[in-house]
Formats: C-alpha cells, structure tokens, sequence
C-alpha cells in the first residue's frame, strides 16, 4: 500500500498564490494560443468541445460545422471560451475565461478577413466552413503560482 503525497506544499495549498490577471494580460494570452473550449449549454446540458480559434478586434472566431453540435446551438446569449497553461513541474499555471455571446459570422468583409488568416485547422473531422464570433463581454484570468 503506499501512502498519498505529504509534501508539504501539497497538503492544503498554503505555500500557492493565486492573482488575478488585468483584462490586458487575459487578452495577451488569448492571442499567444491557438487552441481552446468553448462551453455552452445544449438540451440541458453543459457542453466544453476544443476548437482552434483566432482573436481579432477583441473577439475570439472559430470555424464549425453549420449542422454539428456548435453550429446548430448557436446564436447563444451565454457562452464561455477557457484556455489554460500548467507547469506542475512548478507547481504553475494560469486560466483565462471570456463569457458573452456567440453568434455565426455573416458579414461579407469579415468572412472574407477571417478566411485569409492562417488559424489552426479544426480537429473534428468535415467541412467546417461556418465562422463562429464570440463577443467576449467579461474576461477574466487567474495566475497560481508557488511564493
């Protein structure tokens, strides 16, 4: 039998810090990254699917399906986009949230911006040619870190 991890920076976190990050760190990040989750709620249910997205003009894009989970479920007034990075080498990380509204992009002129970016292509198999615009009304982010 062996016995659970007594270090002592461990045992109830007391050795950790936790910051807030100023909404223009949260937006640095969200620029350094390419891949995240957006969330939703979905026939009653709370829904986190991975998408690679692209920030512009203080909205984060992603592409989907027009019949997939996302394409069907939106235009939504409540929905989140999280990223994150852990170090538990250093006992580190940080999570940025943004909250707010999505709809589908349909604008001429930014449809034709979004296509000429170079974004990750998504993960999930088929065509996914319909943009999704997240307006991020509040973002928010923490930073936990060892003192």
């Amino acid at each position: 039998m062996s016995l659970p991890n007594m270090e002592p920076s461990r045992i109830d976190g007391a050795r950790h810090v936790s910051n807030e990050l100023s909404e223009e760190r949260c937006w640095e990040l969200l620029c350094s990254q390419d891949t995240g989750r957006f969330g939703f709620n979905y026939n009653n249910r709370v829904m986190i699917l991975p998408v690679s997205y692209l920030v512009h003009n203080r909205a984060i894009y992603f592409r989907t399906s027009a019949t997939g989970t996302i394409g069907i479920a939106v235009p939504r007034l409540n929905t989140s986009f999280e990223i994150d990075e852990a170090r538990s080498d250093r006992s580190e990380g940080w999570s940025v949230l943004a909250s707010g509204p999505s709809s589908h992009v349909e604008e001429p002129e930014l449809l034709t911006y979004l296509w000429g970016q170079v974004m990750e292509e998504p993960w999930a198999g088929g065509e996914r040619n319909n943009f999704i615009r997240m307006h991020a009304a509040v973002v928010t982010g923490r930073h936990v870190h060892l003192r």
